[in-house]
């Protein structure tokens, strides 16, 4: 059951795939399936504190593995739907064999259930690429996951966060100088722009740093910086031959939420803690979930305390800690809750306070007043 569970991105997917290539109203269920089911569920289901006994690291990961060509089949669909030829002549395959008329579709399509896909695209592509691909780029001994995961990333523009995320953020997390900490007080809005131009930034340095070091130039083919522009670009260029300038735009439209998606979940993990530059990342450093769907359609992501405590774990032999400061929801909800800055700050508050008394040190309270006091008042009411 363990494994088999953690197929349920896989079959989202999979599912999503279809739908979209039905077009009208059916381009909403995506989106209904990955935000408001997940929030769901999460909330009424139960806490995911299990380990696994045996696990069987192949099985867990083709289900890692299988997320990118089936990110390139979902968003090849949409691709294809937006524009306005029969490129590859997919109708008329389609229509060949099972009798389903892909342009009918197509032209049944209104604007607003476009826009739904592009939310339950940008969404899902967020979540399972964006998601899967930090799981592989944290594993900097295997090449060909490093590239598959490289790729994952390359759909929301981000694949530089291979580099600030594990070499950069992993060491100075909970601190003022992260990019991907959240700073009390801080809305959603300005962190996205925030952490989204100084992670670019912070990897640029770093990889200039590990090419200085081989001794490669700066402007080379060794530049994984440039390299990740590039895997974006041929996607986009992908996109164009599918459907045309329509294409693009809805590539570029559904990269950019994903991104924003990826940096709402990086806003909520760390939201407000803080950590003594050069001490010990410690589970208390991060924010924990162990909502069960959230838990299982994430690869555990949420489990993200222990995560920054090793973060080589693989996510099946994450624990669920459940002693570590815990969120009030899954990650879904919390990205709804965030989108209200007001009403985040107001629950957020009391967690906070709860943190600063039982799980930071003085030497943290200090600096957990200093963020308040740049923050302009009390963490629920900044």
């Amino acid at each position: 059951m363990h494994h088999a569970r953690f197929g349920l991105m896989t079959l989202l997917l999979l599912v999503a795939t279809l739908r979209f290539g039905h077009g009208g109203a059916w381009m909403w269920l995506p989106l209904a399936l990955s935000g408001g089911l997940v929030v769901l569920l999460d909330l009424v289901g139960p806490q995911e504190t299990s380990t696994f006994e045996a696990p069987r690291p192949w099985v867990l990961n083709t289900w890692l593995y299988l997320t990118l060509p089936s990110l390139l089949l979902m968003n090849g669909t949409l691709w294809w739907m937006v524009g306005s030829g029969d490129a590859l002549h997919l109708a008329a395959f389609v229509q060949r064999l099972t009798g389903f008329d892909l342009l009918a579709a197509r032209s049944a399509t209104t604007p607003l259930q476009w826009v739904a896909a592009w939310l339950g695209c940008g969404l899902i592509t967020a979540s399972a690429g964006t998601n899967v691909g930090h799981e592989l780029t944290h594993r900097t001994r295997s090449p060909f996951d490093l590239v598959w995961g490289r790729w994952m990333l390359a759909f929301t523009f981000d694949t530089t966060f291979s580099i600030e995320h594990v070499h950069g953020h992993h060491a100075r997390v909970a601190t003022f100088e992260d990019p991907a900490t959240a700073r009390r007080g801080e809305s959603v809005y300005a962190f996205i722009l925030r952490s989204t131009f100084q992670q670019l930034a912070s990897a640029w340095t770093l990889e200039a740093r590990r090419l200085a070091r081989k001794g490669h130039p700066l402007w080379s083919r060794h530049n994984r910086w440039l390299r990740g522009q590039l895997m974006t670009l041929a996607l986009m260029g992908a996109a164009g031959g599918l459907g045309g300038g329509r294409a693009v735009a809805f590539f570029v439209a559904s990269g950019l939420l994903g991104k924003a998606v990826l940096e709402t979940v990086n806003f909520v993990e760390h939201y407000g803690l803080v950590r003594v530059p050069g001490a010990k990342v410690e589970p208390r450093h991060s924010w924990n979930s162990n909502a069960w769907m959230s838990s299982t359609v994430l690869y555990n992501l949420t489990r993200h305390s222990d995560h920054h405590a090793e973060g080589s774990k693989p996510f099946w032999r994450l624990r669920p800690l459940p002693e570590a400061p815990t969120l009030p929801t899954g990650y879904m909800g919390m990205i709804l809750l965030t989108l209200l800055p007001p009403l985040f700050r107001h629950v957020m508050g009391p967690k906070l306070q709860a943190w600063d008394a039982t799980h930071a040190s003085e030497a943290e309270r200090a600096l957990a007043r200093q963020a308040e006091e740049r923050a302009g008042g009390h963490p629920a009411t900044a």
